[in-house]
């Protein structure tokens, strides 16, 4: 059983390393090629956003899948084990898991604003270019405390999603922890359905963001009982195929939707009750669909588990963490000068070359960093869970 989940955790990785991939050109297109993206210009006829073709680049999306993912991994092994003190010990050891990276890049921003390398201001926050404030004291204060307690993402704007990661993945322990106790998997499943709703409609701003992290929660159990749920679905078998395309178009078509510019193309339909309050919604319901495919679709899976893709999953948090104070110190001046001598056309692809060695290099001594960090925070914890056994 275990060594099957640390297989399938490889493929959820490797998920993980393409929506940080999908986040990091999001970031290039609205940087570099604004109207391709289409955000701020959806009437542009070569705008991707008001085509399905926008899943693809749509960072916003991709954040969903993170979360899914985060619920999924969190809870999956402690509840196999039925182990309530894995969860407690998780729960203590999340926000210290997540801080080093997160402080790291925040004075790695807080150098380039002392730097000078920063031209386009509107990506931060209040008082970041204040010449009387204490700029890496700031990024550092932020980086451990203000990001994850209050959602500032002042130095780096990738950090508001660190906010809903914390206190997402309380909820994630929260309900793996009532799941425990409840052996049935018939009553567990409406039981985890009433925690997420409850979750997204009363948890304030944000709830969906939170629910979405319970939602894997809720495919972690279905994926300890995958025998039993394949028993009772077999007479789909005949339509698996279907089925799997269905899934698989829907997924794309809700990641295409943006909700912070107006409905044009393809979801012109929408236009009469979009609002950003339903992307989360549509970009959660696309999420589990994707990550449901990634488990339980096998020719996806054994992609998915390509040595190149799992090594992409293991940089993915410091790609998703340093990419975008690279792109914007480094990467817009380039392209600006290089735009400007040798035109459009040959801009852009070297900018992005650029902008993908650049955050490579940063992104492999971090994730080093990062693994390290991991290893000594689950030593530490497994101690404590030790100690708690033997009491």
């Amino acid at each position: 059983m275990l060594e099957a989940n640390r297989a399938k955790l490889i493929e959820l990785e490797a998920l993980r390393g393409i929506a940080a991939s999908i986040v990091l050109l999001h970031h290039f297109l609205l940087v570099v090629a604004p109207r391709l993206h289409g955000r701020n210009f959806p009437d542009d006829p070569i705008a991707l956003v008001r085509t399905p073709l926008f899943a693809l680049v749509n960072g916003t999306a991709a954040v969903s899948i993170f979360f899914v993912l985060s619920g999924f991994v969190l809870t999956l092994r402690a509840m196999e084990r039925q182990d309530w003190r894995q969860l407690v010990a998780g729960a203590a050891k999340r926000w210290p898991r997540l801080v080093p990276l997160v402080v790291t890049t925040n004075i790695l921003s807080a150098v380039f604003v002392l730097l000078g390398l920063y031209q386009d201001r509107t990506w931060f926050g209040t008082g970041v270019f204040d010449p009387d404030l204490s700029v890496v004291r700031s990024a550092l204060i932020d980086g451990l405390f203000t990001t994850f307690f209050h959602g500032s993402a002042r130095f780096n704007t990738v950090l508001w999603t660190m906010h809903y990661e914390l206190f997402g993945s309380f909820a994630a322990y929260a309900t793996a922890l009532i799941l425990i106790f409840q052996r049935s998997f018939a009553l567990a499943m409406p039981t985890g359905t009433i925690v997420l709703v409850l979750t997204a409609a009363y948890t304030g701003d944000g709830g969906v963001y939170y629910a979405t992290m319970v939602s894997g929660v809720l495919i972690a159990r279905i994926y300890m009982e995958r025998d039993t749920v394949a028993v009772a679905l077999a007479f789909m078998h005949p339509w698996r195929a279907p089925i799997v395309l269905v899934t698989a178009a829907l997924a794309i078509v809700l990641c295409g939707y943006e909700g912070y510019s107006r409905p044009t193309g393809f979801y012109a339909f929408m236009a009469p009750f979009a609002s950003p309050e339903m992307e989360p919604v549509l970009h959660g319901i696309a999420a589990v669909a994707i990550v449901a495919l990634a488990l339980f679709c096998e020719p996806l899976r054994k992609q998915l588990a390509r040595p190149a893709a799992a090594l992409l999953g293991r940089l993915s948090f410091p790609i998703y963490l340093v990419h975008l104070p690279i792109l914007l110190a480094l990467i817009a001046p380039v392209h600006s000068s290089l735009d400007a001598n040798l035109g459009a056309m040959v801009a852009a692809p070297v900018a992005f070359l650029l902008f993908v060695a650049l955050t490579l290099a940063a992104a492999y001594p971090l994730a080093r960093f990062d693994e390290w960090w991991v290893r000594k925070l689950h030593e530490m914890t497994s101690r404590v869970v030790t100690t708690m056994r033997a009491a």
